[in-house]
């Protein structure tokens, strides 16, 4: 992985997790309530975000609602259980107004071979498949 190199993951973190959040209802929020609320939205997610994963991992915000957590020494089985973590984080913090709710996608390096661009395209293609899941199941209901 090269972002190694950066001094983000050593050679004894592996594996190492990748995973991507995509905020789900954020634009809905902003066209019905208004950015404020959008914003109270995006703080909420990184609140749980923040207090749900471990101090040696890292949460970013890559994107307008896309967030990246870098898990060190988190295999596939620990990345789908720290997901399951931010999922019912997030539903606990929804209420009447603000519904918290997210695509999720990982991808789990086990060494330094993938470069990191790779394994982030792994990571976010992975939450755009689960995106499309969640938007086919709103659409059967």
């Amino acid at each position: 992985m090269e972002v190694r190199s950066k001094n983000y993951v050593r050679k004894d973190d592996f594996p190492t997790s990748l995973i991507m959040i995509d905020c789900n209802y954020l634009k809905e929020v902003n066209d019905h309530l208004g950015h404020e609320y959008g914003d109270l939205l995006l703080q909420r997610i990184a609140n749980s975000i923040q207090e749900t994963i471990s101090k040696e991992s890292i949460a970013i915000r890559v994107g307008g609602d896309e967030f990246l957590i870098l898990c060190p020494h988190h295999d596939h089985q620990q990345a789908e259980k720290l997901i399951e973590q931010l999922q019912e984080s997030f539903h606990s913090k929804t209420d009447n107004i603000l519904k918290l709710d997210a695509a999720f996608g990982y991808y789990t390096a086990m060494d330094d071979t993938l470069p990191f661009k790779e394994a982030f395209y792994i990571a976010d293609k992975n939450m755009y498949a689960h995106k499309k899941i969640i938007h086919q199941q709103r659409n059967h209901k």
